[in-house]
């Protein structure tokens, strides 16, 4: 990030740093706030829009800043004609933002006014912040990409391409109607399978089925994700710089016991 766009920055004297409990999908509403940090909705969420984005979720907005001071503007997306994209929680920028996004619905515009230690703190950031500065911020919540640290170790990181349908997620057994692309950093393409009939917790996907087990167990109907994967979680060796994986859950299959015995030793779908 360049030095023009503001909010980014080294956070190590900004505070301690935020629990996984600020950030969620169903965290953030304006009474939760901290001290410090004041939010003020200027345009409201379409009503369809009641998802909030959570930690580790890559995050588009537009903002204008001003001081409190003095209402002098500066740093503005919307004067760079760019939308401003940072990763949600990760202290990719101050500190005010992490916690005040995570309180947004797409679409939405809001102000929020940072105290000096949500912002940059006693030192400022000259020249265009002074020491112990109150800030103001219009923000916009575009729009989001729903990640997922899948085993909380960055080695598999599930983006949410397209959203699915229903309530069902698939479970270990469960049998699934799927799609697999996988590919190089290059885009090279190591296998494809397209609508293969799979049940979770089987070795039929070799070295990839870990992750592709654990996102499933996320995943509704018709949901499109990509999976980003360290060489552990893909290929080891033959893809020494990992590999991405593009999943497509079809259709998860609805299986009873017809057995004798009631024991799983025959199952129809």
């Amino acid at each position: 990030m360049s030095d023009d766009e503001m909010p980014a920055g080294d956070m190590g004297d900004m505070g301690g740093d935020m629990s996984d409990d600020d950030f969620g999908a169903g965290a953030g509403p304006m009474d939760s706030l901290p001290e410090g940090v004041e939010k003020e909705i200027l345009t409201e969420a379409p009503p369809d829009n009641w998802k909030k984005p959570k930690k580790g979720d890559e995050v588009s907005v537009h903002y204008v800043g001003t001081l409190q001071s003095d209402g002098s503007e500066f740093d503005s997306s919307r004067s760079r004609g760019q939308p401003f994209v940072f990763t949600l929680g990760k202290g990719q920028v101050i500190k005010g933002w992490d916690v005040g996004v995570a309180s947004m619905k797409k679409g939405e515009l809001a102000k929020f006014t940072l105290a000096p230690e949500f912002a940059y703190g006693d030192a400022g950031s000259p020249p265009k912040i002074p020491e112990k500065a109150t800030l103001v911020f219009e923000i916009e919540l575009l729009s989001w990409t729903s990640k997922d640290d899948l085993f909380n170790d960055d080695g598999v990181i599930k983006s949410q391409i397209t959203e699915g349908s229903g309530w069902k997620n698939p479970k270990q057994g469960d049998e699934v109607l799927l799609s697999l692309k996988a590919e190089q950093p290059d885009g090279t393409v190591i296998e494809e399978k397209s609508s293969i009939e799979y049940t979770l917790g089987s070795d039929v996907l070799g070295p990839v089925g870990k992750a592709v087990d654990k996102a499933l167990t996320g995943m509704k109907k018709q949901e499109v994700a990509q999976l980003k994967c360290t060489k552990d979680y893909a290929y080891g060796d033959k893809t020494p710089e990992g590999a991405t994986l593009t999943l497509t859950l079809e259709q998860i299959y609805e299986t009873k016991d017809v057995s004798f015995e009631s024991d799983k030793s025959v199952m129809k779908k």
